[in-house]
């Protein structure tokens, strides 16, 4: 009967262990998060959905790098995961609407309200 009583103690230990473990590098990867969120915001010539990204530009926008990218419904929101540095963010959608901003990622997520302009 000891016998069975240290198995299912040793067992315990384990799961334990391994749920902290588990704990420790969920909080250790939402700890060092940085990026940009935003949320997109249309005039009314501007309905549809936005294509919003995230480019690497050098020399004076003669060289763009994609870095990522994804479609976002009209008054939704987005968040890109990067490491500090600068960017560009860009968004556009299909009636010819767009937005442009240089954005610098520091240490922490840092919020963009994505106004589209008419062009």
């Amino acid at each position: 009967m000891s016998v069975t009583k240290t198995l299912t103690n040793s067992s315990d230990t384990m799961f334990m262990i391994k749920l902290l473990l588990c704990i420790l590098l969920i909080t250790q990867a939402f700890a060092d998060e940085t990026g940009v969120t935003g949320s997109v915001r249309s005039p009314k010539g501007c309905k549809g959905p936005v294509m919003v990204w995230l480019s690497l530009d050098k020399d004076n926008y003669q060289e763009r790098l994609l870095l990522m990218h994804t479609e976002v419904p009209n008054q939704g929101s987005f968040q890109f995961y990067l490491k500090p540095g600068a960017y560009q963010l860009r968004a556009s959608n299909e009636q010819g609407c767009e937005f442009e901003k240089k954005v610098t990622v520091g240490d922490k997520v840092f919020h963009h309200v994505v106004r589209l302009v008419k062009k």
